[in-house]
């Protein structure tokens, strides 16, 4: 069984059942669940995806029950210990984070060379994304 990280595209899908990928990112982690595997939540990414939700809320002029759901599931990851942290460690990683943003010429921004230093550095494994970007970083192991 391998944790699998979630990016925050991954998330906002299974979280905003309104988004164009909401049915693929449901698929996909259903999926990982299937064949055992565990999907984690990172800090910096379910941070994203709540600025993504509330954005679009916002943009939607959705229900508020809509945003409602969302942060009630956000705060039972949390409640439950499903999000590891990994922004205080932001710092120590930060050069070889704008390394990454460097040498992709901006096709990668910050959380996303962040995975791709996390994998690198061996702190994490495989990331579902559907963020094909990614694929840009030489031996980033995506899925989705």
């Amino acid at each position: 069984m391998a944790e699998v990280v979630l990016d925050a595209n991954i998330i906002v899908g299974w979280l905003d059942k309104a988004d164009v990928h909401s049915a693929r990112a449901t698929d996909l982690v259903e999926g990982l669940k299937r064949d055992g595997h565990v999907a984690l939540l990172l800090d910096v990414f379910v941070a994203e995806a709540v600025s993504v939700i509330c954005r679009r809320a916002q943009e939607r002029r959705a229900k508020s029950t809509d945003l409602l759901n969302a942060i009630s599931v956000v705060r039972r990851w949390h409640e439950a210990g499903q999000i590891a942290p990994v922004s205080g460690d932001i710092g120590n990683r930060f050069s070889a984070i704008m390394d990454v943003v460097e040498t992709s010429a901006g096709a990668l921004n910050f959380n996303d060379a962040l995975l791709v230093v996390l994998q690198r550095a061996g702190a994490i494994g495989d990331v579902a994304s559907f963020d094909r970007a990614l694929d840009s970083a030489s031996g980033f192991r995506r899925i989705g």
